[in-house]
This record gives structure tokens, sequence and C-alpha cells, in this order.
């Protein structure tokens, strides 16, 4: 078992194309197997109900919405868990964020970012537009019935933005995991809609000199594809 795991993660890795974002799964018949091994591509559309600092978190008054493409590979079945290779392209995203009050810099808290303007107006609210690429990803499926399928997913990658994002010390290039729950319906002979929920984590490392972070809690509908 640890060696076709092995197997699996090394597919995993060669198989990451910067192409896009998505679900995949796997037929829940042995007749429908051949064809669910086929790659998967679909569309979501995401926005976010609450947005927090990650570092302490404290509601961030912001949003944060994305238009993704997805790609994923159906890898290996245990026990009738499908599981498959998720890449993701983000190739728009708005979000809007600024620091919570008590984290905003004062001359007695911070003099060199309170009395610097250009510094000080990146604790502001503000918009800030970016793209995202995740190529690290997995999701299971399960099926509840012929038509229906439980979708369990994570991708993690990297996001840039127009300004820094969520505020301050941060950067404008992020690293990003998001993992998800979905709920899934097959639509036609090539289509499936699914509905769900992830929890989208930003953060830089501290490579800005602080890693405030931003977690958005995101509902998502997503149409998909089978090639």
């Amino acid at each position: 078992m640890v060696v076709a795991d092995r197997r699996a993660l090394r597919r995993l890795l060669l198989t990451a194309v910067p192409s896009a974002f998505a679900f995949t799964f796997a037929g829940p018949t042995v007749a429908a197997q051949g064809a669910a091994r086929r790659p998967h591509v679909s569309v979501m559309l995401s926005g976010a109900v609450d947005t927090r600092t990650a570092s302490h978190n404290e509601t961030i008054d912001g949003a944060f919405r994305t238009l993704a493409v997805q790609v994923s590979r159906p890898l290996f079945t245990v026990r009738g868990v499908h599981v498959a290779w998720l890449g993701e392209v983000m190739p728009a995203m708005l979000v809007t964020a600024g620091a919570p009050p008590n984290r905003v810099p004062t001359p007695a808290t911070d003099p060199t970012e309170a009395n610097d303007p250009r510094r000080l107006a990146r604790y502001q609210v503000r918009d800030a537009f970016g793209v995202g690429f995740a190529p690290l990803g997995a999701e299971s499926a399960w099926s509840l019935n012929a038509n229906t399928h439980l979708l369990f997913n994570v991708t993690s990658g990297v996001a840039w933005f127009s300004r820094v994002v969520p505020y301050g010390k941060a950067t404008q290039a992020n690293f990003t995991v998001a993992p998800g729950l979905f709920l899934e319906r097959r639509v036609g002979n090539r289509q499936a809609m699914a509905v769900g929920y992830q929890l989208h984590h930003l953060s830089n490392a501290s490579m800005g000199g602080a890693n405030p972070g931003m977690n958005s809690h995101i509902f998502s509908v997503r149409v998909s594809t089978r090639r």
C-alpha cells in the first residue's frame, strides 16, 4: 500500500500542469470506470461571506471573490473512495481588505508606520486585483447514488495581488491553501454541478516582516465537463 501511495504521489506531481483548477471523481459502477479515468475540467465562481485575519481571527471589513478554472485527473480508488489530483488557476481574483481598527498603527504604537502616509495607506480598506495558481491539490469523492457525490478537496499554491493583502506589513505575494466540501449532482452525460464551502487561507510566511494573513469563508458554485 505504501509503494502504491508513493507511485500515486509521483503521478500527482508529474501531471501538475499550469492550466487550471478542478475537481473529479471516478464513476460509481465498474462499467463507468473507464470514462471516469479521463481528466475533468470545471469553472467555479466563489464569494466570501466572512473574511478574518489569520493571525488573530479578527473581522476584516472586506470581500473575497474569485473566478477559477479547475482540472483534475483520477489517480486511484480505495474502498469505494475515488482519489484524484486537483490543480487550479484563478485568472481573476478581487479582494477588499484592510486592517481592523485596533491594528492601525498610531504614533504611540508604531511611529515609523503611522508617520509615513504611504505606509499608513496600506492599512486602509481598499480593493486589490490578483491571480492565483494552485498546482498541488487532491480530491476525494464518495458516491451517494448514481448521480450524486460528496466531494472533499484541498488546493495549495500561490497568489499575487496588485496591492498588499490583507494590510500593513503583509505582501502582494502570498501562499494559499483551501480545503473544501462540496455536493455534486450530475445534470447530463458530460456535465455536473456542485455547490460547496471552502476555507481559503492566504499568508506570506512573514516575508514582509509580519504575517497577518487572511481567512475567507467562501461559498462556491461549480460546473464541470468531462473531456
